[in-house]
């Protein structure tokens, strides 16, 4: 819901809405104890167990052109898909 919230905050709102979502997803991830180093890697893990988590790779990439580009132009329709996206992987792995 805060992350939700923060997305209805303008730009830069949804910009930290897809990083917290991110993070969020990292950490039930780590929590399930799934392998690798990174989120990346704990994905691919996960992939074999719940194979609906890879529609998250895209939300995962746009997060990474986020945070590595600072030129990087985002559109409205392409947040609300990754924030989609977050959502669904959350719910496919029964943390809401």
């Amino acid at each position: 819901e805060q992350i939700e919230h923060t997305a209805t905050q303008g730009t830069m709102g949804v910009k930290l809405a897809i990083i917290e979502a991110d993070k969020l997803l990292d950490q039930v991830l780590r929590s399930m104890h799934m392998p690798g180093t990174t989120l990346g890697e704990r994905l691919k893990s996960t992939a074999y167990r719940y194979p609906n988590i890879r529609k998250v790779w895209g939300a995962h990439r746009l997060r990474n052109q986020l945070v590595h580009d600072t030129s990087f132009e985002m559109g409205s329709r392409q947040a609300k898909q990754a924030l989609d996206d977050y959502k669904a992987a959350l719910k496919v792995l029964n943390v809401m």
